[in-house]
């Protein structure tokens, strides 16, 4: 059985006063918050690191650039690779199936590169997403790699990005380590107004939505030291912030991802127990770990999954490299590093341009 989570509502509450509390049971209380700041500070005066969300070993590893010097490639005009690049501060363009061509950049907009995404809208065209937790804040780029919006209203660290069908956008707000300063806001497309927040008691990692509405997020509990994911049933202003807690603990969880079958894949940054990274795959409901998916990482930070099906791509901020692996295998295909392709210095996080789109995620 999966537990219950429950949380207060305030229809006035302002994110950036959010302060979180322990029930006697252990499970924490938090608010949804309609009408957030413009702006959230708690954080601000931490290292940029800190606000990135990579486990604190591995925060050393975190480099960033200047802005990249290699242009704009057209995106989407074929099938390529965006990899999140803190070292060149930019979305590096690698083309899919011959990882080691680096293809050139899009950086306009950008600071401080977190997780990517990529949407499919109906009867539209894909769009890339960028969290940006220096900035902080979101920006989005059309088929020719142009910056087209920017999402910032209610933000304090950026650290990962996901659309449902309909186009909506969803904010994973780490908040720098503000003991359950974390959350998650949802944006109507290219609209810079907070239609919901939520905030699940801990720093937040990553959030995915099934083709339901039903909005996965993970969040790190930094008192307890242990990583949690919840689910928000029908979305987060129809739950009321309403949500499940899954029954199963990380080290110091990161992103996760929905495959085809809607099986929750979760990057752990430092295993149970710290005992080293992982990629940990939970099929419905969610109750248990079914398998894992590669092995030998020293920070799976954040993973997708591409529309097929077939392939998956982990962004390894302690090695600083992308592994690309047969899904749900998890064998290797290849390692994307600044060793084996000419041009990337420390990913962050990596989308293909044919990324599974929420429509067709979930059983």
């Amino acid at each position: 059985m999966r537990m219950q989570l429950f949380f207060v509502t305030a229809a006035t509450a302002v994110v950036s006063a959010v302060l979180l509390s322990a029930c006697s049971n252990g499970v924490s209380q938090g608010t949804n918050t309609g009408l957030p700041s413009t702006g959230v500070s708690q954080s601000k005066g931490l290292s940029d690191p800190a606000r990135s969300g990579v486990a604190p070993k591995f925060r050393g590893m975190v480099r960033h650039g200047h802005g990249a010097k290699h242009g704009v490639t057209p995106a989407f005009t074929n099938h390529v690779l965006y990899v999140d690049d803190s070292g060149n501060n930019a979305a590096d363009v690698i083309k899919y199936n011959h990882w080691t061509i680096f293809e050139g950049t899009i950086s306009s907009g950008m600071n401080g590169v977190d997780g990517n995404w990529v949407d499919k809208p109906v009867g539209g065209v894909r769009h890339l997403y960028v969290a940006n937790y220096i900035n902080p804040n979101i920006t989005e780029y059309d088929t020719a790699g142009n910056l087209v919006f920017t999402y910032s209203t209610g933000m304090a660290d950026p650290v990962d990005v996901t659309t449902d069908k309909h186009g909506n956008v969803y904010e994973a707000d780490f908040n720098g380590d503000v003991q359950g300063g974390g959350f998650v806001n949802e944006y109507a497309q290219q609209s810079n107004t907070v239609l919901a927040s939520c905030s699940p008691g801990g720093n937040v990692e990553g959030v995915a939505v099934d083709k339901h509405g039903n909005v996965f997020v993970a969040y790190d509990n930094l008192t307890a030291d242990f990583g949690t994911i919840i689910e928000y049933p029908g979305g987060l202003a129809a739950s009321g912030c309403t949500a499940t807690v899954e029954p199963i603990t990380f080290g110091y969880v990161g992103g996760i991802a929905l495959d085809r079958q809607g099986n929750l894949v979760v990057c752990d940054q430092t295993g149970p127990g710290f005992s080293g990274s992982a990629v940990d795959v939970l099929a419905p409901p969610y109750s248990a770990i079914t398998g894992t998916l590669g092995s030998g990482f020293a920070d799976a930070f954040h993973v997708t999954i591409d529309m097929a099906g077939t392939q998956a791509y982990v962004a390894d901020a302690g090695a600083a490299d992308v592994a690309v692996l047969t899904y749900p295998g998890g064998s290797n295909v290849a390692t994307i590093d600044s060793a084996s392709t000419t041009g990337v210095v420390t990913p962050s996080s990596a989308v293909d341009e044919h990324n599974l789109v929420v429509d067709n995620q979930g059983p």
